[in-house]
């Protein structure tokens, strides 16, 4: 990961995107990647956002460990989750911990996963935005960019059922598969290269303007 940090500062650098700008990373909580951005770009100013898709699924999945569910709980299990996701949608930590410990005994299977939730929301506030207002302004709240490029570099040839890969493997396959999708066979079959350069279609993420932020994903 800090490898590969600092061929995304490389990048930026190499195309002039550092320049009155602001870098904004989101990431899924995955401390490796946090840990590799505060030292690559310490000096550089930037934002980590916590992207909404893995913070929504994060917090459904220890609900469902936390609270009561079945058939008969189960208007009751959607009533917690919509409170909650309510409270983070508008980045409002605070008011969603409050709402989880004040959780009645009779909606609680498992008060420690409650608890957790509650750390991990406290662990994290820093990289809760107000992601309501981020929507409404139609600027990025998850990395589904990065997630979707996952599936075709990766998934869709490597993750079918029985499947079973070498790291050296994986590696090699997600590099030609990557070389295949940014059209780059025919520089790496004449001259061994791979060009550094910003494909058109990813060009509408670095539109010069002072209002439009340079975004950076990390998955």
């Amino acid at each position: 990961m800090f490898e590969l940090c600092k061929l995304i500062l490389a990048f930026l650098l190499s195309h002039g995107l550092l320049c009155d700008r602001k870098l904004i990373f989101f990431l899924d909580g995955g401390r490796d990647i946090k840990q590799a951005l505060d030292v690559v770009f310490k000096s550089i100013p930037h934002t980590v956002i916590l992207d909404w898709f893995h913070l929504k699924k994060h917090c459904l999945e220890l609900l469902s460990m936390g609270t009561k569910g079945g058939k008969k709980n189960r208007n009751q299990q959607y009533e917690i989750r919509r409170n909650l996701l309510r409270r983070l949608f508008v980045g409002n930590v605070d008011e969603a911990i409050k709402y989880l410990k004040a959780l009645p005994d009779d909606y609680v299977k498992n008060r420690s996963i409650i608890d957790s939730l509650c750390e991990y929301l406290n662990r994290k506030r820093e990289a809760i935005t107000c992601y309501a207002l981020r929507n409404a302004f139609g600027y990025r709240i998850s990395s589904n960019t990065v997630e979707k490029s996952n599936d075709l570099i990766v998934s869709n040839r490597q993750k079918g059922k029985g499947m079973s890969w070498s790291r050296s493997g994986s590696w090699a396959l997600g590099a030609i598969a990557l070389k295949y999708l940014n059209n780059e066979n025919l520089n790496w079959r004449e001259g061994k290269q791979i060009s550094f350069k910003m494909y058109d279609k990813y060009g509408r993420l670095f539109e010069d303007g002072t209002d439009k932020p340079a975004i950076g994903n990390a998955a």
